[in-house]
């Protein structure tokens, strides 16, 4: 409900229990808090006390909202039946046991690999056996195979090879066996097996704080402003925060109170978030990285000089059809040596467009573009290299803001693409340091200033409702929100 857009207005509130009120009169004196979250408890609370309050406001929203994925996904949940225990306390019993004693695995971890598209528990499991709790209280996934049997086989897989625990991989693996036969789920835990012992660990997602800006419908001066937090590095699941709606002019504060609100969740866990802006193309040429923290303090910086920041593409992102070649091309880029450019020619002497394009579309080697000017419309601008390159699935593009790429970005550039492409955002962010910390004549004009870099990884999808990419999901193990990625 948090998610429904508009919701985060409390005369918006007023009206959704005003339009309650008019099908169950008995609704009209919900309680307000002022806060959004709040107002929803009670507005919830109030209808679960009711027979007829879930279907109403279902009914409610879908005339607030029509068809909104918050409301499909309300719908969901509103037809699900309550969640029956499957075996009995004994069984859970013997398992909890066995998992006392491997407090060495990074439980919360487990069960992320383990949890699929389930809601995670907040604050995040200390233990195994937390873990296993939280899953004894979900259903039962598609395919019938219990989540909690998805666990012990998670656990599993991490204890291969481990002597000093055989005993309890053995006990684990014979218990998932005798309650597949039980329920039968033999064919289904079999299929759960090989996937967890044949793949390799995911290639881990940083804890990263993801915002996203799409024009709102109702409004062209002002904004849907999403956001997903990757709380710990690990497989890619991103929690999606309040939708706010706000004019450019308000991103700024918006942003500096995500930002402290993420280090909250950060905590106490060493490591180096990311921060990635999904935007549309009119907006790609804003200067993101250099918004500042503490802005109202002596201790003001910018956020590239704590984080690594890249731009991502809203419009790729919600056009699936592309999204076969953007996935060809980053696996080139994690299997080669060095990034491989293709270089802008648009505005310069003997520009071909058409062979420029098709070069690009027709070598998949090339998994990243240095555009010759900003990303804007008009002759002097390069929007055309780029929609040509998304389109393409390139994943990587880096341009100088200023009209006009100078010689010094074009040297900059190269040395940029060399190496490990997993380690570009780190490189961005140095030589953007390098900048910041320039003489105050050289600051200004430093590249590292002007720099733009989209680094937009396919496996790390977040949609209109927040869930994380369905290929992502099945990933295990450790990366779930992109240095500079």
């Amino acid at each position: 409900m948090c998610a429904v857009t508009g919701l985060d207005a409390p005369h918006e509130r007023s009206l959704l229990i005003s339009m309650l009120a008019s099908r169950l009169p008995e609704l009209g004196n919900i309680r307000q808090h002022g806060r959004t979250r709040s107002d929803m408890l009670e507005i919830v609370q109030a209808c679960l006390r009711d027979p007829r309050g879930l279907p109403e406001l279902l009914d409610t929203l879908n005339v607030y909202a029509p068809g909104s994925p918050p409301v499909r996904r309300i719908r969901e949940l509103v037809a699900t039946p309550p969640v029956l225990a499957v075996l009995p306390e004994a069984e859970l019993r013997a398992v909890r046991t066995l998992l006392a004693r491997v407090s060495h695995l990074d439980a919360h971890g487990l069960l992320y690999a383990a949890a699929g598209d389930l809601p995670l528990p907040h604050p995040p499991v200390a233990t195994l056996g937390e873990a296993f709790d939280h899953l004894t209280r979900v259903n039962a996934r598609p395919d019938g195979l219990l989540p909690l049997m998805v666990l012990v086989e998670h656990v599993v897989a991490d204890l291969q090879g481990d002597e000093a625990h055989r005993r309890v991989t053995n006990a684990l693996r014979e218990w998932n066996d005798a309650q597949a036969v039980k329920l039968g789920l033999a064919v289904q835990l079999d299929a759960v097996r090989t996937e967890t012992s044949g793949d390799p660990a995911a290639q881990p997602a940083p804890a990263c704080l993801v915002v996203q800006l799409d024009r709102h419908g109702m409004d062209p001066n002002r904004y849907l402003l999403s956001h997903w937090r990757q709380i710990r590095p690990g497989p890619w699941r991103p929690q999606r925060g309040e939708d706010q709606v706000v004019s450019l002019g308000e991103v700024e504060a918006t942003v500096e109170r995500l930002v402290f609100e993420a280090e909250k969740d950060w905590a106490g866990r060493p490591g180096k978030p990311v921060l990635e802006f999904i935007l549309p193309m009119h907006l790609l040429n804003r200067p993101m990285e250099w918004l500042p923290l503490a802005s109202d303090s002596a201790f003001a910086a910018a956020l590239c000089l704590s984080y690594p920041v890249v731009l991502r593409s809203l419009e790729r992102m919600r056009a699936p059809h592309f999204h076969r070649r953007w996935h060809n091309r980053w696996q080139q880029l994690q299997d080669a040596h060095e990034t491989v450019c293709h270089w802008d020619t648009a505005g310069r002497r003997g520009h071909d467009p058409v062979q420029w394009n098709s070069r690009l579309t027709a070598d998949e080697r090339l998994v990243s573009v240095a555009l010759n000017a900003p990303p804007l419309p008009g002759p002097d601008g390069s929007l055309a290299s780029l929609e040509t390159a998304l389109r393409a699935g390139v994943p990587v593009a880096v341009w100088d803001r200023r009209p006009g790429a100078s010689g010094d970005f074009r040297r900059r550039a190269r040395k940029l693409m060399k190496g490990k492409a997993t380690e570009l955002p780190q490189r961005i962010q140095r030589l953007r340091n390098e900048a910041a910390t320039a003489a105050a004549a050289q600051r200004d004009h430093h590249v590292g200033r002007h720099l733009a870099v989209l680094f937009d990884d396919p496996n790390r999808i977040v949609d209109w409702s927040g869930s994380p990419g369905e290929d992502t999901a099945r990933a295990r193990g450790g990366h779930d929100d992109e240095g500079e990625t």
